[in-house]
């Protein structure tokens, strides 16, 4: 049978559980602490790498803003280049086409004047009497043969391409000029055979 304890054992063994428990929570109390510590480091290291991600982010940012701003005025340089562009290609599209309806209407009144001018050369033409040569009176026949010789002749009213018959031979007329001799104011004819002839001179 188990000896009773007395009360000083009692109170010795109650110290200690209660010295048992504190040291049990103290050791959680240090674990806690540990643990708040670790998580405070962690809760640093942590703030340090996103300030530092932060300023690095910062810095990109400033850089890509920077890049942006050069884009956007690069942007806006080329966009006026472009409206100028278009402007200048209006302009001289403008130009072109008052050009070509410039030509159009020159190359226009140059047919019409073509057309006029061929009416007026064909109406000339109808107007214009025919001139036919005036005949004239030869005296002198400038005769071809072996020899060419020069006879007197009644006097003939004649014209170039005039047909003369003399000692039974005919004769074309080339033209109607001056007599070969010198001093002499009598026309002549200058002829060219058209058929031999079968008889003398005279």
């Amino acid at each position: 049978m188990a000896q009773a304890q007395t009360p000083e054992e009692q109170l010795e063994n109650l110290l200690l559980t209660r010295r048992r428990g504190l040291e049990e929570q103290v050791a959680r109390l240090h674990e806690t602490v540990a643990d708040l510590e670790r998580r405070e480091q962690l809760l640093r290291d942590s703030r340090a790498s996103v300030e530092r991600v932060l300023r690095v982010g910062t810095g990109d940012l400033d850089l890509r803003e920077s890049e942006l701003a050069s884009t956007t005025r690069a942007l806006g340089e080329r966009e006026e280049q472009l409206l100028a562009g278009e402007a200048e290609l209006a302009r001289r599209r403008s130009e072109l086409g008052a050009v070509e309806l410039k030509r159009e209407a020159v190359e226009q009144r140059e047919r019409a004047l073509a057309d006029r001018e061929e009416r007026l050369s064909e109406r000339e033409v109808e107007l214009t009497p025919r001139e036919q040569p005036l005949p004239e009176v030869a005296v002198l026949a400038f005769v071809p043969g072996v020899a060419y010789r020069l006879t007197e002749i009644e006097p003939t009213p004649l014209t170039t391409g005039a047909i003369l018959v003399l000692e039974d031979a005919e004769y074309t007329t080339l033209r109607i000029g001056p007599s070969p001799l010198p001093a002499d104011d009598r026309r002549c004819a200058y002829l060219s055979a058209l058929s031999a002839s079968s008889g003398g001179s005279s």
